[in-house]
């Protein structure tokens, strides 16, 4: 099975690139998969999906019903619609992944998602905060073990 590991955030907005951190922390431990990060979703990273057999997505969320550091695990229709909201500017990835279904492209049977609760996504800096932090690298092994990806 072709898997594809995708880290989305913005890893100068501090929380924001926890997805980042753990899927090349992922890419340091598991040689069987690919790993990308990007700090875009929607048309700009459907490309990168196309051909895979399984993607597990990683990224941030600030539910308010977690302590920071708290992994959650979504399916796609329940993510896209409590969490992700498209900008105004851009569509979003389910919205891409749609579209391009429509035109039959080989998109990923399987799409895992995995969401960590942050706490701060808008100071600039290259660090997570102290509880985000110190959960990575629980979080990596959970996700390897669960995907069974080594």
């Amino acid at each position: 099975m072709k898997t594809l590991v995708l880290g989305l955030g913005n890893t100068i907005l501090t929380d924001d690139g926890v997805g980042i951190w753990i899927a090349n922390e992922i890419k340091k431990n598991c040689r069987n998969i690919d790993v990308i990060e990007a700090s875009a979703a929607g048309f700009r990273v459907v490309d990168e999906i196309i051909g895979y057999d399984k993607l597990i997505l990683i990224d941030s969320v600030i539910t308010g019903n977690s302590e920071p550091g708290t992994l959650h695990r979504f399916d796609l229709a329940e993510f896209e619609k409590t969490l992700h909201h498209s900008s105004p500017h851009d569509i979003s990835l389910f919205e891409a992944l749609e579209i391009i279904r429509k035109q039959n492209e080989k998109l990923p049977s399987q799409i895992e998602i995995y969401a960590v609760e942050v706490e701060d996504t808008f100071t600039f800096s290259e660090k997570c905060t102290k509880d985000v932090e110190a959960a990575i690298p629980g979080i990596t092994r959970k996700i390897i073990e669960e995907q069974a990806l080594k």
